[in-house]
């Protein structure tokens, strides 16, 4: 088996979307939207590869076009953390074992800031975390908006809860001085490959089902997930509105 040598990060891009038809394949900038998401990503100083996973074709053939690496994957995955699975396998079963960390980074988020995905990386220092995630600091009007997903934190820094509902110490202390805030969770992971493994082989729990968080799995079966504060967070792409104001950023930044 393989060295080790560092992060693998894998870009599930899927062609279907329902409110935006095939939005990784758009190209009014002159570049893919996948394509943004790579670069974006190749601009982090802890990661080693990356590597494009897709159900299509006709994105393997534009990744090859522009110098992006793809492996394809079935189309019956039903999240994207099993085509990250199916990705890594693929990779191992051709070049060994030889990443300590594989992130998971959706080809619509191409404004993430490098910086954040380096420190979840590098939360994998401590050799108690098995999968790593990103919070930041909730606006007001996204604490009772369910499309926001809220996640609570211990004292270490691990996930407590996932929900879309209000947080209920917000209840109580939303015009105290002083309240805890918060935290929104970002749909960034990172994952040991053992626990990326485990993690799809798990089978669905209730949580899960009640709250349409996958991530609820994985405490829901006893395990610890680390979550990573960071400021601020970059919009997604999940609208033809998101991707024209997107168009628009890059022409004018």
């Amino acid at each position: 088996m393989d060295t080790e040598t560092g992060a693998l990060v894998v870009v599930p891009a899927r062609l279907a979307s329902s409110r935006l038809a095939e939005k990784v394949l758009l190209r009014e900038t002159g570049r893919y939207l996948f394509e943004h998401t790579v670069q974006n990503v190749r601009r982090c100083r802890r990661v080693d590869r990356v590597v494009l996973a897709t159900d299509s074709e006709e994105v393997v053939r534009a990744a090859e076009e522009v110098g992006v690496d793809a492996v394809m994957t079935s189309a019956d995955h039903p999240s994207g953390t099993d085509r990250v699975r199916e990705a890594l396998d693929r990779l191992v079963a051709k070049e060994g074992e030889r990443w300590s960390v594989v992130l998971n980074v959706q080809a619509d988020e191409p404004e993430l800031d490098p910086a954040h995905l380096d420190q979840l990386a590098v939360a994998f220092a401590d050799p108690e975390v098995e999968i790593a995630t990103l919070c930041t600091r909730a606006k007001a009007e996204e604490e009772t908006d369910p499309s926001a997903v809220k996640v609570v934190r211990d004292g270490m820094g691990n996930a407590l809860y996932f929900t879309r509902s209000l947080v209920p110490s917000r209840l109580h202390a939303r015009d105290q001085t002083g309240a805890p805030p918060t935290w929104r969770h970002l749909g960034v992971y990172a994952f040991r490959p053992a626990a990326l493994r485990t993690f799809c082989d798990l089978p669905v729990g209730e949580l899960e089902r009640v709250e349409s968080l996958e991530q609820l799995r994985w405490l829901e079966a006893g395990r610890s997930m680390r979550v990573v504060a960071v400021s601020g967070a970059p919009p997604g792409i999940d609208t033809p509105e998101d991707y024209a104001a997107f168009v628009t950023r890059i022409e004018t930044s």
